[in-house]
């Protein structure tokens, strides 16, 4: 992930000094844009690598820790950004998940007086519990503690535990988190492991879609039921009693209510229990006078600039709008950042301006993988089943220049936020979402037999040097005949223009790959050439 999308080296340089506070995908985004404007930036995280969960939590088999050694390398060695780590920032003492590495603290409001302004990004660091009897023996977990531990094992910052000889195991939830520890239970060879819900499968946070997967995979899907204990002998749990629910009224979320049935109780054996019922955003603010802004949801209050009122402290991503996709933590970032820059520099300056103070190179330089059949088969196969996208219109408009690797996509929508912003809010990549919440992207292939131009009666519709599919406006006299004939849906209008993406063309001419593609954090979006 290249954090710095949006340029080489730092555009300018601007006098002033920017403290970001946790370096996961929100704060290491927010890094990369003030980078780019010149600012001088120092970041500090609590962990021993940058990342955040991106690094320390999230399953390998969806997130290589690759790509983001890649990101804060090239920040640290392009633009000198400078990483405090095993640091730990905060007002008062406090402890979340994830603080054991923590070798320094520093006050936060000391950073106030040596920086322009500092940035909260701290994330959601502390998991909910159950509450119930017998939760607090070693062999029952969280869902956030599982996944960290397993990742500092594989870095060798952790020894094995007994853990992971586990063969039957209970994750409470339907959330990612639940998803992800499910997935990290079949990547350990785990021979039983349930996934326990107390709504219906209609309801699970994750979608139908996930659930269904895992089910084929073998999991134990069980819905309707809601833990009761943690049964315990000698210390250790030995599983879990459930108490069977009906739904009722909505509650206070707005889902249905689980509502206990009477003398329905019933026994899940486990060698390992792992609730996953969610995060918590964790501000690190634990006394004085700024605990007035932590909402009773432990998520931080700030005003529409994004600032805590009185103060040089800004705070990014989930901290602020509670636990979400790393695409929608990474919008947050960028329009703050964006808000912080304008009130620091006192210029209200738009990518595209940004990116015409760089000098274009003669050569883009852009990486390409073989194309092949294959490629085709699977990605029209795809849009036929989930984008009621016709497969034989698909396939006969091979071989195409960019494509979504549907197999690798986590559907995090980091490539429509990312796109968004460099686009002054009208991304060209569109989120689909089924009726199962399965979320996917899906733009424009830049088919080489491609319906939209043959269709074009004003030749308006032309290739550039990549024979990618560009609009000229000139020509072009929005007859919208091109959106009818796409296969995928991805020419539009947006306030009142045909559009359609254009591969960052203006990232490309300055040497840089197209941003949906730097960033994706699964490396899902790529270049193909058939030779």
């Amino acid at each position: 992930m290249k954090f710095a999308f949006l340029c080489r080296e730092p555009i300018g340089s601007i006098k002033k000094r920017i403290a970001i506070i946790g370096a996961g995908p929100a704060g290491l985004t927010a890094t990369g844009y003030f980078a780019c404007r010149g600012y001088e930036v120092d970041v500090y995280d609590k962990l021993p690598y940058p990342g955040g969960m991106m690094t320390f939590a999230i399953p390998r088999s969806r997130i290589l820790i690759d790509e983001i050694i890649e990101g804060w390398r090239d920040l640290e060695e392009n633009f000198n950004v400078k990483f405090y780590l095993k640091t730990k920032v905060a007002v008062g003492e406090g402890y979340d998940e994830g603080d054991e590495f923590v070798e320094r603290r520093i006050n936060l409001l000391e950073l106030t007086r040596l920086y322009d302004a500092v940035v909260i990004a701290t994330g959601t660091w502390r998991s909910r519990t159950l509450g119930v009897e017998g939760e607090n023996v070693k062999n029952v977990t969280t869902a956030l503690r599982f996944l960290y531990s397993r990742r500092l094992v594989e870095m060798g910052l952790e020894k094995p535990s007994d853990l992971y000889s586990v063969k039957k195991v209970v994750v409470i939830g339907a959330g990612l988190s639940a998803i992800d520890a499910v997935e990290e239970c079949l990547t350990m060879g785990v021979s039983e492991v349930y996934l326990v819900y107390r709504r219906t499968i209609r309801e699970a946070p994750a979608g139908v879609h996930r659930i269904r997967e895992l089910i084929s995979r073998g999991v134990k899907w069980i819905e309707l039921a809601q833990p009761t204990r943690i049964i315990v002998e000698d210390n250790c749990a030995k599983g879990v009693e459930f108490v069977k629910v009906q739904l009722g009224q909505p509650d206070e979320t707005g889902r249905p209510k689980p509502i206990p049935i009477p003398s329905s109780e019933f026994t899940i054996e486990a060698d390992l229990v792992i609730t996953a019922i969610g995060e918590i955003p964790t501000p690190p603010i634990y006394t004085g006078e700024l605990l007035k802004y932590i909402e009773p949801s432990g998520k931080l209050r700030v005003e529409n600039d994004f600032k805590i009122p009185g103060t040089s402290i800004f705070a990014i991503g989930d901290v602020v709008t509670g636990p979400s996709k790393i695409g929608i933590a990474i919008d947050h970032a960028l329009k703050a950042a964006k808000t912080i820059d304008t009130l620091l520099s006192g210029e209200k300056i738009r990518v595209e301006d940004m990116l015409k103070l760089l000098k274009p190179i003669e050569k883009p330089l852009l990486k390409f993988e073989p194309w092949s059949d294959n490629i085709a088969k699977l990605t029209c196969e795809f849009l036929n089943k989930y984008a009621e996208v016709d497969l034989n219109t698909c396939l006969n408009s091979t071989p195409f220049l960019r494509i979504f690797d549907y197999a690798k996509c986590i559907g995090c929508e980091t490539c429509n936020a990312i796109c968004n912003f460099i686009h002054d809010g009208r991304s060209y990549i569109k989120i689909k979402k089924t009726d199962e919440n399965f979320i996917f992207p899906t733009s424009c292939l830049h088919c080489a037999n491609a319906k939209c131009q043959s269709s074009c009666k004003r030749d308006a519709i032309i290739r550039g040097e990549l024979g990618e599919i560009l609009i000229d406006m000139k020509k072009c006299n929005k007859c919208m005949d091109c959106l009818y004939t796409c296969p995928v849906k991805a020419i539009r209008i947006s306030r009142g223009d045909i559009v359609n993406c254009d591969l960052c063309l203006p990232l490309r001419r300055i040497g840089l790959q197209p941003a949906c593609i730097s960033m994706c954090p699964s490396r899902a979006i790529k270049l193909v050439a058939k030779h």
